[in-house]
């Protein structure tokens, strides 16, 4: 009876730890959660950086949204760079298939302006999630394109208008996949950091609204996608 009990109380436990790490969905995410989000870690290359961003567990945890993602590596740098975030495949990437490309995200390490507060490191996990969720979104949208899409996508980077049309399309697919709530995070974040009485000069208030009018979607409109869809029903955030 015992040896049964033991055999009992061992499957129990592997069942509820189970299930506890297949729940993703959350409307604030905790560092408690993340250890359980690690089955894509080991493909995550980080070149530099504070070990203490935990960089791997918060993709990985992005990643779990996008089941029929597939690529070989990402790898992540760090740089002083007055762009927040980069990312693209690289050239080799290009002419294979989905599940063999690599892609490259250099995440800014200093700007040097009123954007530093806004940067990876600076943000609130929830919203670093939601930034990271953005970048995951586009590697899920190359999965189903060729090389001609490639060419397309980087033509398509010479243009404002086609940049923030690629960067609203990451968004939406973030936010279809389930990570609204981090999105919205980053959202209202940003727009709390970023009001203009934050920033040191005129002038960098402006080149900033200027490069970046229009690019992301407003917490409101997020808010109101939340609301409107199927999955925020279907499925229980805690």
């Amino acid at each position: 009876m015992n040896k049964y009990l033991i055999l009992f109380l061992i499957s129990t436990f592997f069942l509820y730890n189970g299930l506890i790490s297949q729940n993703i969905y959350y409307k604030n995410v905790n560092d408690s959660i993340l250890p359980n989000f690690k089955d894509t870690a080991n493909k995550i290359i980080v070149a530099n950086g504070d070990s203490s961003l935990n960089i791997k567990n918060k993709f990985s945890y992005a990643l779990s949204f996008f089941p029929k993602i597939e690529f070989q590596n990402i790898k992540i740098k760090f740089r002083n760079s007055r762009k927040i975030v980069k990312i693209k495949p690289t050239f080799g990437s290009i002419f294979k298939a989905p599940k063999q490309r690599t892609y490259k995200i250099w995440y800014s390490n200093l700007s040097e302006t009123t954007l530093d507060s806004v940067l990876l490191k600076n943000l609130s996990l929830n919203s670093q999630i939601g930034l990271i969720a953005i970048q995951v979104s586009r590697i899920e949208d190359f999965r189903t394109g060729g090389f001609l899409d490639f060419v397309a996508w980087h033509f398509k980077q010479l243009s404002a208008k086609a940049r923030n049309k690629i960067n609203y399309d990451d968004e939406l697919r973030a936010i279809e996949a389930g990570l609204g709530y981090q999105l919205l995070s980053l959202s209202r974040e940003n727009e709390e950091k970023l009001k203009i009485e934050k920033w040191k000069s005129v002038k960098g208030y402006s080149n900033y609204i200027k490069q970046n009018k229009n690019r992301s979607m407003s917490a409101e409109i997020i808010a109101n996608f939340v609301n409107d869809q199927p999955i925020y029903h279907a499925q229980q955030y805690k």
